[in-house]
């Protein structure tokens, strides 16, 4: 069986792989022409939590009871950040494992705090900036030849661009230095690594990427910089393919896409105005949603923001001053749901019900995907309900529900574009080319020896 190299891109969308900066990035346009590839549908929401983990998991969002970063501490109105003690079921790294291959697995978000493995790990996205493998012995090894442990930049909404483009270059080589390096050294029958990188780049200088934004300047510095740092990001990958033997199968790919943002909608602001959400006392100026802020006897319903508005109802027996009595959820959620789809055009408000097979932890009572993703939400209340930008900084794009998929290599025997491609499809794909069943539950497909048509 072939040796399998994933490499991810978060949020590499195929406008910009596929199309627009397609002759800056030779080695995946040859790795493209040589194998099969395609646009690659994300999961519901598309972030980079829960999408990488439904991706190596066979699971859907639901099942794994992860509804972005932040998720609702049971009998209390918190939110704690997941990290990869919420993954609870076995990834494919964990079922290769099992089947006597060796991995390497790096900064793939949510393998922090690192967990054993049958071969090696470095912890990747919403882990600790200390070092963190498995075993703990290779931290300190890591760290003497490549520099401190880092999995992410510090902060990409921010004014300084060059600051944050330095940053870029100095984590991005790291990354591709240090799983070089397991490659060769481990020898794996699987490795993985996730770039967080290109998601950066995006929220920072989506504008100067996107012709079609009205701020968009053809000939402003920063549209050579973006299209650099993909450049660079293409050679790394090159890099790697050369260390890759002819018995290797390779897969690149995004846990979803991006486009531009045009504006948010401010839900909290909006449920206020309309008498799902009472406050305390009305704020002076816009700020943030607090649950101390509430009068909970008065609350209906109140929102979360982000890349989607998550919409969670004050249902008694299950918030702590819950008022809305079971019975009436469904009722009082259709109406919202009406209510909020109204607002913007294209909008869709689900519940989790009918976008996953399971429902586990305290999932939104709606999902709001405002104009197609064209508008983030927004936690904010105070001011208005529409607002032209990010409430966190300086931030173009938004996510977008497709990302990209390039196979090639020992056992791929697809050609072409593909169709139809699911997240799931890359976990299923590479256990396929390894010889590993997958459980029978697992979503997805193999789609290495799959039709073109």
């Amino acid at each position: 069986m072939p040796r399998v190299m994933v490499i991810g891109l978060d949020c590499a969308p195929p406008a910009l792989v596929f199309d627009r900066l397609e002759a800056a990035l030779p080695n995946l346009t040859k790795l493209r022409r040589r194998g099969a590839w395609g646009p690659l549908r994300s999961v519901a929401p598309p972030i980079t939590v829960p999408a990488w983990a439904c991706m190596v998991s066979g699971r859907d969002p639901g099942e794994l009871g992860l509804y972005g970063f932040r998720n609702r501490v049971p009998g209390t109105y918190d939110l704690s950040v997941a990290d990869g003690d919420a993954v609870q079921v076995p990834r494919v790294w964990d079922l290769a494992g099992e089947a006597g291959k060796r991995v390497a697995v790096c900064y793939v978000p949510m393998t922090s705090p690192p967990k054993p493995v049958h071969g090696v790990l470095v912890g990747g996205f919403l882990g600790s900036d200390e070092v963190n493998t498995y075993p703990a012995a290779l931290g300190p090894t890591l760290e003497a030849r490549f520099g401190p442990h880092r999995p992410d930049v510090d902060e990409f909404r921010t004014e300084d661009k060059q600051g944050l483009l330095d940053a870029l270059y100095d984590t991005t080589t790291l990354h591709f230095d240090v799983f070089g390096a397991l490659w060769r050294e481990e020898k794996p029958d699987f490795a993985m690594m996730v770039e967080m990188g290109t998601d950066r780049l995006h929220h920072a200088l989506w504008t100067h990427l996107d012709p079609s934004a009205p701020e968009h300047d053809p000939s402003h510095p920063l549209v050579r910089e973006a299209r650099d740092y993909y450049a660079f990001v293409d050679a790394q990958v090159g890099a790697l393919i050369e260390q890759a033997d002819d018995d290797t199968a390779i897969l690149v790919c995004s846990d979803h896409g991006a486009r531009r943002m045009e504006g948010g909608v401010c839900v909290n602001e909006h449920l206020r105005r309309t008498g799902w959400l009472t406050l305390r006392e009305e704020p002076a100026s816009p700020r943030a949603l607090t649950p101390d802020m509430i009068d909970w006897s008065r609350t209906k319903a109140w929102s979360t923001g982000g890349y989607y508005a998550r919409v969670f109802f004050n249902v008694a027996g299950r918030e702590p001053e819950g008022v809305v009595p079971p019975e009436a959820l469904g009722d009082e959620r259709a109406a919202l749901a009406r209510q909020l789809e109204a607002l913007v055009p294209e909008t869709r408000a689900e519940t989790p019900e009918a976008l996953y097979r399971a429902v586990n932890g305290l999932a939104p009572d709606l999902l709001v995907f405002f104009g197609d993703l064209r508008r983030r939400a927004l936690g904010t209340v105070g001011g208005e309900v529409f607002a032209d930008s990010d409430d966190r900084g300086p931030d173009g794009c938004n996510h977008d529900w497709d990302g990209v998929f390039i196979a090639a290599g020992a056992g791929v025997r697809a050609r072409g574009p593909l169709e139809g491609l699911s997240i799931h499809d890359v976990g299923a794909t590479a256990l396929a080319l390894l010889g590993v069943d997958r459980p029978g539950d697992w979503l997805g497909t193999d789609r290495a020896a799959a039709s073109t048509k």
